[in-house]
C-alpha cells in the first residue's frame, strides 16, 4: 500500500541529524548528493545538540490556489509542480508558510512524497521521519 494522502513528519527525539534523508532526496530527484538540492531541510540546534525541526511540504495545497500560472496542481492527494507551465515567478516559494520549496535553476521544487513512497522515511535509520 502506498503512502498517498499522508505527509512526512519528524520525531526530533529520534533524529541524529545524519542528513541521510536530505541526501537521498537530492539524489532521487537530481542525481546528486547535496542538501542544496533536497526537498527536505533539517534545522539543527547546535547549542543544545539536537534537531529542532524540518522543512518539508505538508501537502496542504495552499500553493495550488496561489500559483498564477496553474503550475501547481493536485495529483491524487499530492501537490505537484508542472515545470512546463511554471514561469519561475516563485509566488509559491514566497507564500509557503512551511518554507517547503527549494529553488533549483530558478524553478520551484517541492516534496511529491516520491510518488507515494517517500525515500526519506524509507531510509531513515532511526525512524525519525515517518509518513502519517
Amino acid at each position: 500500500m502506498g503512502l498517498q494522502g499522508r505527509r512526512i513528519n519528524l520525531d526530533p527525539s529520534l533524529c541524529t541529524g545524519c542528513s541521510i534523508c536530505s541526501l537521498i532526496c537530492s539524489f532521487s530527484k537530481f542525481g546528486i548528493f547535496s542538501p542544496r538540492y533536497s526537498m527536505i531541510r533539517i534545522y539543527y540546534n547546535h547549542e543544545f545538540g539536537r534537531v529542532e525541526s524540518i522543512s518539508i511540504c505538508r501537502q496542504c495545497g495552499e500553493c495550488v490556489d496561489r500559483c498564477p500560472y496553474g503550475a501547481l496542481r493536485w495529483s491524487g492527494s499530492i501537490v505537484t509542480v508542472d515545470h512546463n507551465l511554471c514561469r519561475g515567478c516563485l509566488t509559491c516559494v514566497h507564500t509557503c508558510k512551511y518554507n517547503a520549496f527549494s529553488v533549483v535553476d530558478g524553478k520551484p521544487y517541492k516534496c511529491d512524497l516520491c510518488n507515494g513512497e517517500p525515500l526519506c522515511a524509507k531510509y531513515c535509520v532511526r525512524g525519525a521521519l515517518y509518513a502519517a
